[in-house]
């Protein structure tokens, strides 16, 4: 019972800390400083949850999510976040790492569509923006 505990309270953390590089994000896109802040993102994601950005946008596909939620203990609302994260990354991005992290974000989004009992416009929204720019 106390390992259950544990665990649910390392995803509650999880998420708070993901919750809040979303936030962060956010704020520096308002401000249109994102390109700046990216390194920083990077390294939050990688200090305070040991998540290498660049092993999630060079996964290959089919691993993400199993990468994510068995590795990770991800569950539904850290995965939105992180997809959140990953979206606002490549959406305002110029790299070489766009692409990859718009399909992993598209990933992610998907997945959640068909898992969810409910609709999110907010997501179908970037679901389409995202075919959009990876179908080119």
């Amino acid at each position: 019972m106390k390992q259950d505990d544990y665990f649910l309270k390392q995803i509650d953390i999880l998420g708070r800390i993901l919750g809040k590089i979303v936030s962060d994000l956010l704020k520096l896109k308002s401000k249109g400083e994102i390109m700046e802040g990216i390194e920083t993102i990077t390294l939050a994601l990688k200090n305070e949850l040991d998540l290498n950005l660049n092993e999630i946008i060079y996964l290959n596909s089919k691993d993400v999510l199993k990468f994510l939620q068995e590795e990770r203990k991800f569950n539904n609302d850290n995965l939105e976040k992180l997809a959140d994260i990953l979206y606002i990354l490549g959406d305002n991005s110029n790299s070489e790492n766009k692409i990859p992290l718009l399909e992993k974000s598209l990933i992610i989004y998907e997945y959640l569509n068909k898992n969810s009992t409910t609709y999110f416009p907010e997501r179908i929204k970037k679901i389409e923006k995202i075919n959009k720019v990876v179908n080119l």
